[in-house]
């Protein structure tokens, strides 16, 4: 599978998890806002990963979605997203994002870059993309 993965980080969490699926799925991770070259559609799957600050993603994966929704309405779309809320308050985070953007295949991931140590719970993630 070739993927494109486009992220956002402020701490380096999401980048970690970026890479990581990126180098799992034989894939490129790119910045957001780095994007503009690249034929979304000539990817098998787009995954999507943002930090969340206010319950809310990223500004700039906000405008990368909202430029580009014409495109990933017709591609294979997954959304991770780095918080710091564990148990019931990440997964109501989670939930809300992910009815708001209309993504099924959704994850939250908490110290991303600890995770990408072992490497499980980003691997489940990736099997469902």
């Amino acid at each position: 599978m070739k993927s494109l993965v486009v992220y956002t980080s402020t701490t380096g969490n999401t980048k970690a998890v970026a890479e990581y699926i990126a180098k799992k799925t034989d894939g490129i991770a790119v910045e957001a806002g780095n994007v503009a070259d690249k034929d979304l559609k000539s990817y098998d799957a787009i995954v999507l990963g943002s930090q969340i600050h206010a319950g809310k993603i990223s500004k700039g994966l906000q405008e990368f979605i909202c430029k580009n929704s014409d495109v990933l309405d017709g591609c294979n779309v997954s959304m991770f997203v780095c918080g710091m809320f564990t148990g019931e308050k990440g997964a109501k985070q989670l939930d809300r994002i992910a009815k708001e953007y209309g993504y099924d295949n959704t994850a939250y991931f908490v110290k991303g870059k600890k995770l990408v140590q072992t490497g499980d719970e980003i691997d489940a993630f990736i099997k469902k993309i």
